[in-house]
C-alpha cells in the first residue's frame, strides 16, 4: 500500500496566529473542517496541516500536549532557492521564526521556519543530481 496524503495534526495556542502563518506558505483554507476550536490548511494536494486548540487536540490522545520541545522537523520541497527564500520570508513576517541560518551546500539549499508555537518546517530546495557522490 502507498500512502497519498498526509495529515500533520498541530496542538496551537493561537489558532489565528497559526492560521495566519501556515496561509503565507502558500496554504488554503478548507472551511469544511475549520471552526474556533480547529482550522485546515492544505499545503497543496498532498500535505493538510489541521491546526487545534490544545482542547481540541487533547480530545484525540490521553497523553499530555507537548509545549516547548521540539517533537519533529518536517519538510517541505520548494521549486528553487528563489521560491525557498520567498516562502521562508512569508512565514516569519507571518508571525514565525528563523531558529537558524540558511544552508547552502551548493545542491541543497533550505532554510529552517518555525510557527508561532515552535512547530519546525524546513523548507528546501535541491539538485540530486549535483549531490555529491551521484555517479555521472
Amino acid at each position: 500500500m502507498a500512502f497519498t496524503q498526509i495529515y500533520v495534526n498541530l496542538p496551537v495556542t493561537d489558532l489565528d496566529a497559526s492560521t495566519s502563518f501556515y496561509l503565507a506558505l502558500g496554504g488554503v483554507l478548507n472551511p469544511q473542517f475549520t471552526d474556533e476550536t480547529s482550522a485546515q490548511v492544505a499545503l497543496g494536494e498532498v500535505v493538510t496541516v489541521q491546526l487545534m486548540t490544545h482542547e481540541q487536540f487533547g480530545q484525540f490522545t490521553s497523553r499530555p500536549v507537548a509545549s516547548g520541545a521540539i517533537e519533529s522537523i518536517l519538510a517541505l520541497p520548494a521549486e528553487s532557492k528563489e521560491e525557498v527564500d520567498r516562502l521562508a520570508d512569508a512565514a516569519v513576517k507571518a508571525g514565525g521564526s528563523e531558529p537558524r541560518p540558511a544552508q547552502d551546500m551548493g545542491w541543497l539549499y533550505n532554510r529552517a521556519v518555525d510557527d508561532p508555537d515552535g512547530h519546525s518546517w524546513e523548507l528546501l530546495s535541491f539538485d540530486a543530481s549535483a549531490m555529491p557522490g551521484t555517479p555521472e
